[in-house]
């Protein structure tokens, strides 16, 4: 059966705008490669920002449910809660990049506040009851790890279980306070790992 035109001008708006990025694609741009009137693709998409809808919107949608679903009594342990967000993720793995490294994505009016509204309330899930800095770092860097993998390159196989729970193991070791010191002191560089500045 052949693909419908809606489908194709969307899949090919998202490989564009991976490539070229939103603002660096034009309509025309689209029309040119598919061979149609301009026309023809606003008879499907009354603008650009509704084709980008057309793709980030259902990996949000889906991330709102899944957020949905461990507001539950008691509440999810962070393994089930971050394996099913990698669930969302790896079901919208075309898309994650787009949202991940794409500026004017991450800025735009209908998409960037609900991205960081979705932000924080993961982050709530992860860190209640305990509100201080330290669990909030623990789990801004949990949820950066569960994404990062997926626009790694070159890509990562994410398909394969046993790779999907290494990254949640990683992920949630992420969540777990550091260990103290002996006694109490500086960490010294073997403590803090190769990213560590060696400016004195």
């Amino acid at each position: 059966m052949e693909e419908r035109m809606d489908s194709r001008i969307a899949r090919l708006a998202l490989d564009r705008f991976r490539v070229d990025g939103f603002v660096g694609t034009s309509i025309a741009d689209l029309a040119g490669v598919l061979r149609v009137s301009k026309a023809a693709i606003y008879y499907h998409y009354r603008s650009k920002d509704a084709l980008l809808h057309r793709l980030i919107d259902p990996v949000l949608d889906a991330i709102d449910a899944c957020i949905h679903d461990h507001h539950t009594t008691p509440p999810p342990t962070p393994r089930q809660l971050l394996g099913a967000y990698l669930t969302v993720l790896l079901a919208h793995r075309e898309v994650v990049p787009l949202i991940a490294t794409d500026v004017a994505v991450l800025n735009h009016p209908g998409i960037g506040p609900r991205l960081r509204a979705q932000n924080q309330q993961l982050r709530a899930l992860l860190t209640t009851p305990d509100t201080s800095v330290a669990a909030r770092l623990r789990a801004e860097a949990a949820l950066g790890g569960i994404w990062r993998p997926l626009i790694a390159e070159p890509p990562l196989d994410l398909t394969d279980p046993t790779h999907q729970q290494i990254l949640i193991d990683a992920a949630v070791a992420a969540l777990q306070p550091s260990r103290s010191l002996p006694n109490g002191g500086p960490a010294s560089a073997d403590h803090i790992g190769p990213h560590a500045s060696t400016r004195t």
